[in-house]
């Protein structure tokens, strides 16, 4: 289960962007993160990559349905 809530949403929009969400907006943004929040764990342990940019491609080319891959 994500740990994305609706007071990190609004500390990262207040930290990142500089700005307040109101708490309504901040919980429609979490709960739009969250999903994604939950696929990256999932696959978390799959994903072999270092901070080179190459290495993260490669490893979101592995992860692509083999039929969007080119």
């Amino acid at each position: 289960m994500s740990r994305i809530t609706g007071d990190f949403a609004a500390m990262l929009a207040r930290v990142w962007h500089r700005m307040t969400l109101q708490p309504d907006d901040a919980d429609t943004l979490a709960k739009m993160l969250a999903p994604m929040d939950e696929a990256g764990e999932a696959v978390a342990t799959e994903v072999q990559f270092d901070m080179e940019p190459s290495d993260f491609d490669a490893a979101v080319d592995e992860l692509a349905p083999s039929e969007d891959r080119s």
